[in-house]
């Protein structure tokens, strides 16, 4: 099941998607020390889904447990958020200012839209539809109101996979901050429905 994340969950989804994302190759830049990782992104995440604007999905099993999360934010988000993910970020603030920097350069221009800045899904179940079905519910959302969606991955992309089923495109240039540490900037124009 697929619904809007409840405000009493945000603990609990920052948590899910910081433990999806301890081994990627962007957040062991942003923060390599692996006793604080999981901590500082935690804390990032929170900032994120407690903006003002932020769109939040996840995805249950049959259960009632946790097997999936996708976090949105609007263009315009209050750039005061910065600052608290300075203050959460504490030594590593320096690579969390530096990416919000360049994506700021990189996004699209005069023109409202969502960015997508978390998705994850549990291991457990990947492959199986979910991250798709998660990716769906917000962009058929987006579509009807005609708003283009962006985002920076944090693997390679081809055209395919995940983002590909959706229509995603290289937009602009990469963001490169070590030789592992690059992003992928990919936007999608709203589909007419």
């Amino acid at each position: 099941m697929i619904r809007a994340m409840k405000a009493n969950e945000i603990e609990k989804v920052a948590s899910f998607i910081s433990d999806g994302y301890y081994d990627d190759v962007f957040f062991h830049w942003v923060v390599p020390d692996s006793e604080h990782r999981r901590r500082v992104v935690t804390d990032y995440y929170k900032i994120y889904l407690s903006a003002e604007g932020c769109v939040a999905h996840v995805a249950e099993d049959s259960e009632g447990n946790l097997i999936g999360a996708t976090v949105w934010l609007p263009h315009d988000v209050d750039a005061d958020i910065y600052d608290l993910i300075d203050k959460a970020a504490g030594a590593y603030a320096p690579r969390f200012r530096a990416v919000a920097d360049k994506s700021h350069e990189s996004e699209p221009k005069g023109v409202p839209f969502y960015q997508l800045v978390g998705v994850v899904v549990d291991k457990s179940v990947q492959g199986t539809g979910v991250g798709t079905k998660l990716l769906k519910f917000q962009l058929d959302n987006l579509d009807k109101l005609g708003i283009l969606t962006y985002l920076e991955a944090s693997t390679p992309y081809s055209g395919g996979g995940l983002y590909g089923k959706f229509g995603y495109e290289h937009y602009g240039e990469l963001l490169v901050f070590t030789d592992k540490a690059v992003l992928y900037p990919l936007w999608r124009k709203a589909v007419k429905v």
